[in-house]
């Protein structure tokens, strides 16, 4: 019985230290357990640190792949250019810098509670048939690193500015078209949802160096003047100009010419749109103030201010005859000018006189103007057809002899006398207008019929004289034509004319 009872003694010793052996040595295994899987990798077998190192490793080659714009989605771009033959010239860019953010937060939390088990716990689960479990990971964005660093690296691979259509007149009176051009800039919407396509589903997905080519549009925005709007306003070309000469003109004269024709340039005229001269007065005499110069009062020349403003109006009539415009509103002067034939002129008098015409072209009319060696030229640039012409003509009617009218000179002594102002004639004048189409006369119609009043030929005699009138004649006039004040617009009924 001894012997039965000390075999079983032995026995027992032996089976439990096998069992304390067997324990010792599950206990002592920190291997993750068969089938612990995190996002799509298996890591069972593996120690702890080498399985959080695995994971670490998968995540930073996930969040490192890169990516680039394909450069044929940028069209005609001068990058598309710089890009050819792969992708030279375009950044690529990590998933990280973009702002994507993969986590395996729960997975390492286990990972890190298994490392702090007692060996007696691991051996309790491992002899328990303990089976690994199964994570997910997360994944998440920084829409704002996305944006900015997107913009930062591909945001000006296409931007370029755009122009509107423009119009000049060079110095040979060519009408120059610049065409618009659009705006080109890449437009980067897509592209954020095809980089956040590119998010992994798992930690098995590929990785690797191969840059991922997303594609990019090319948002084009209209100009807001084209070529075609413009042509369609009509200044195709200079149809007519027209020049006088103030050569004999003073100071005076000469800088009222000058301004009239500076306020007149670059008038741009809307389809039936009437022209109206007396704005352009104001407006030259706002920005360019008039000086004295001779005007016509009482049917002579005397001082006065504005003297010349007519001349600008009367070279715009012609050029507007030449044109064929409609004429809506002109007077001729109470004398003749020097600068014109007569039945070709057009007055001004502030509040009596203006001069309007109609732009009846149909299409936009401009004008310009240029003043150089003393002559003012108008140019009229618009449509007009090309076999169209017109030329005016004139026929005088009657000439009006002027009258010898002897006026008292206080200091002419008796039996002299002395010319105060010497006559001219008057005239009466009709005026036409021929179109010729194809170079044969069309059309001849009467633009107007004037008359210029003669001027009395002025002697100043002694008052005795018995050539004065039996009342006693006229009061003592001056002894010259020049001199006095600058005369307001009107003098008893009489309007100023400033030729």
């Amino acid at each position: 019985m001894k012997k039965i009872g000390l075999v079983a003694i032995v026995a027992v010793c032996l089976l439990t230290g096998a069992g304390f052996g067997s324990a010792m040595s599950y206990g002592s295994d920190e291997t993750l357990p068969p089938g612990f899987n995190v996002g799509g990798i298996p890591l069972g077998g593996q120690p702890p640190e080498a399985a959080l190192e695995t994971i670490r490793a998968r995540i930073a080659d996930l969040e490192g792949i890169k990516v680039s714009i394909d450069p044929e989605s940028l069209g005609g771009s001068d990058r598309q250019d710089e890009a050819s033959g792969g992708n030279a010239g375009i950044a690529a860019l990590g998933l990280r810098e973009l702002g994507l953010r993969i986590g395996a937060e729960e997975a390492v939390r286990a990972i890190e509670r298994r490392r702090a088990y007692s060996w007696w716990e691991r051996a309790r689960l491992r002899a328990a048939g303990e089976r690994g479990e199964t994570f997910g990971i997360t994944v998440s964005w920084d829409e704002d690193a996305l944006k900015r660093e997107a913009e930062a690296a591909w945001g000006t691979l296409v931007d370029e500015e755009g122009r509107d259509a423009s119009r000049t007149i060079d110095d040979e009176d060519r009408v120059v078209y610049v065409p618009e051009k659009p705006r080109r800039r890449i437009d980067l919407s897509s592209v954020f949802e095809q980089i956040r396509g590119l998010e992994p589903d798992s930690l098995a997905d590929e990785g690797g160096e191969n840059v991922r080519l997303v594609r990019a549009s090319v948002e084009r925005f209209p100009p807001a003047i084209t070529e075609a709007m413009l042509r369609e306003e009509g200044i195709d070309r200079k149809i007519v100009e027209f020049s006088t000469s103030f050569a004999t003109s003073g100071e005076g004269r000469s800088h009222n010419v000058t301004a009239a024709a500076m306020a007149l340039n670059d008038t741009l005229l809307m389809p039936g749109e009437v022209f109206e001269y007396g704005k352009i007065v104001e407006k030259a005499e706002k920005e360019y103030g008039y000086m004295e110069a001779p005007v016509i009062l009482k049917g002579k020349l005397t001082p006065g201010i504005g003297g010349g403003i007519c001349q600008v109006s009367s070279t715009l009539y012609n050029a507007a005859l030449l044109t064929g415009l409609e004429i809506v509103e002109r007077r001729n002067h109470s004398l003749p000018v020097a600068y014109l034939p007569r039945g070709l002129d057009a007055t001004f008098a502030s509040g009596y006189v203006n001069f309007k015409f109609r732009n009846s072209t149909g299409k936009q009319l401009l004008i310009r103007t240029v003043v150089k060696d003393k002559t003012v030229t108008v140019k009229l640039f618009g449509t007009m057809p090309d076999n169209v012409s017109y030329r005016t003509e004139t026929a005088e009617l009657k000439v009006n002899a002027p009258k010898t009218v002897y006026v008292a000179g206080e200091s002419v002594a008796p039996g002299g006398q002395r010319v105060l102002q010497q006559g001219a004639n008057g005239y009466v004048v009709e005026s036409y207008l021929v179109k010729t189409v194809d170079g044969v006369a069309a059309e001849r119609k009467r633009l107007s019929r004037d008359t210029y009043r003669a001027q009395d030929t002025l002697i100043a005699v002694h008052p005795d004289d018995p050539r004065l009138a039996p009342e006693g004649g006229q009061k003592p006039a001056p002894e010259s034509g020049e001199g006095g004040q600058p005369q307001p617009p009107a003098e008893d009924g009489e309007i100023v004319e400033p030729v």
